[in-house]
């Protein structure tokens, strides 16, 4: 208890010490640094521990698991009712095992539901199940707060790692093992403007890679054609699209280096500037629902949702349509990247980890996808390939089966996660300094040195 008491002390009193880091950094420096992370289990605690990893022989889920869990997200009342939804599912199976949701209560920015939750994470009180949309889950496996997955996956004898993309779950591992389990994902794609494609004789079909490097070429040589002078390149393309593939590549947390001073990205921050774009573009926002075209723009960002393209209206006009290319998976020179858009988490104090392990499962084989008034609101992959594959089928059509094929095979493939899941808050610093670069107020060579610089103060944390 005294140890708790201070701990909660130091991290009031680094929340108050005026300095260059933010609120959630001092947090994260004091949930990372020796001697602060969660108290590790006595030796008993850790022979139950152990006892409880160990497969059992039998060929069915434990469903008569009995436990009170919390479920903590950072939410709106719509995000609650789909949790509260999955729950009473997970009730038909589980009747004995109790879940109640912990929303974000009075916190309604998301730095300040981060700072919440990583204090209650110190202290134990972040309760069992995290969902890790808005938290910070490269620094969460690093810290100790969360619970190893993968013996609690290798003790269920209902696990099979072949119902899913296991690409999927390795992007996610830090330091070889699983500590938040991705149940939804989403490929990075790119579509064309046709007509430009087909006159710069671009090879394109669905699914096929062509790099970052590629689709600014392309659109460079668009911008010289007459008849495309005024073809834009969008502007979320700029950030959600290139940049998180670059950084992703350029950025090693496990060895702790980074090359964004480097004579490449300088040189690709020069090609990207070169390019005409629509700095108020919405991703999505452009694909108008009657044909899917660009709205006059080169190249759009698209993620793959299985049962729609947000915004986009209905995805077969994506496959099919007249004046866009289909969608392709852009990749940098170390290949394709994906978002773990949807991940939950068992918290290292969690009491019963076998119970909360049996909830995340259940989410990842759930086939809520299958439903078509529940689309909207499961829009992303589901991980569990089987379950994505019929998901397609529903909503494209089985006279789709090769597009359907092609996509499987790359969800099957791409295994890097952009950087925006790893930390969305370092990010907002990089498009801040490429933001001002952009608007002309530095150069790229300053820009570049800027965010160098604030990677290596990352990734001393």
């Amino acid at each position: 208890m005294k140890r708790l008491l201070s701990l909660t002390l130091c991290i009031l009193l680094l929340l108050c010490v005026a300095g260059c880091q933010s609120e959630q950094d001092k947090v994260y420096d004091a949930l990372t640094a020796s001697g602060s992370k969660v108290s590790e289990p006595s030796s008993q605690e850790a022979a139950a521990d152990s006892s409880e990893a160990e497969p059992e022989e039998k060929s069915q889920p434990d469903t008569k698991l009995e436990s009170d869990l919390v479920l903590c997200t950072y939410t709106s009342d719509a995000t609650v009712e789909i949790w509260q939804d999955y729950i009473r599912e997970f009730n038909e199976t589980y009747p004995n095992i109790h879940i109640k949701v912990k929303d974000s209560e009075a916190v309604s920015d998301v730095p300040g539901y981060i700072t919440r939750t990583t204090v209650e994470l110190m202290s134990g009180e972040a309760g069992d199940i995290l969902d890790m949309e808005w938290l910070p889950a490269q620094r969460y496996s690093m810290s100790g707060v969360l619970a190893e997955l993968d013996s609690l996956m290798e003790a269920d004898p209902d696990f099979s790692g072949d119902k899913y993309y296991t690409n999927v779950l390795d992007g996610m591992r830090c330091g070889g093992k699983l500590y938040a389990m991705p149940y939804e994902f989403a490929p990075v794609g790119i579509r064309l403007d046709k007509k430009a494609a087909d006159a710069l004789e671009a090879e394109y079909e669905t699914g096929k890679p062509i790099k970052v490097s590629e689709v600014l070429a392309l659109a460079a040589r668009a911008n010289e054609m007459p008849e495309y002078a005024e073809l834009p390149v969008l502007g979320y393309c700029l950030w959600d699209g290139f940049n998180f593939a670059e950084l992703s590549s350029r950025i090693n947390e496990n060895e702790k280096t980074a090359d964004l001073d480097s004579d490449s990205f300088i040189q690709y921050l020069t090609a990207l500037k070169a390019l005409r774009y629509s700095e108020n573009a919405q991703i999505g926002a452009a694909l108008m629902p009657d044909d899917g075209n660009l709205s006059g723009g080169f190249c759009s960002i698209v993620n793959l949702w299985t049962a729609n393209q947000m915004f986009a209206g209905n995805y077969l006009d994506m496959l099919d349509s007249p004046s866009v290319t289909p969608m392709m998976a852009l990749e940098t020179d170390e290949g394709g990247r994906l978002y773990t858009a949807k991940s939950l988490a068992v918290t290292s104090s969690c009491k019963n980890k076998e119970a909360a392990f049996a909830f995340l499962k259940f989410v990842l084989d759930s086939e809520r996808k299958l439903d078509p008034d529940n689309y909207l609101r499961t829009a992303f992959a589901p991980v569990n390939r089987d379950v994505n594959k019929r998901a397609m089928e529903v909503y494209y059509g089985k006279d789709y089966r090769d597009e359907i094929q092609a996509i499987d095979q790359w969800c099957g493939e791409v295994d890097t996660v952009v950087f925006y899941d790893r930390s969305r808050e370092l990010l907002g610093k990089f498009n801040e300094i490429c933001g001002q670069y952009m608007r002309d107020l530095i150069s790229a060579e300053e820009c570049a040195r800027q965010m160098q610089d604030v990677a290596f103060i990352y990734l001393r944390e």
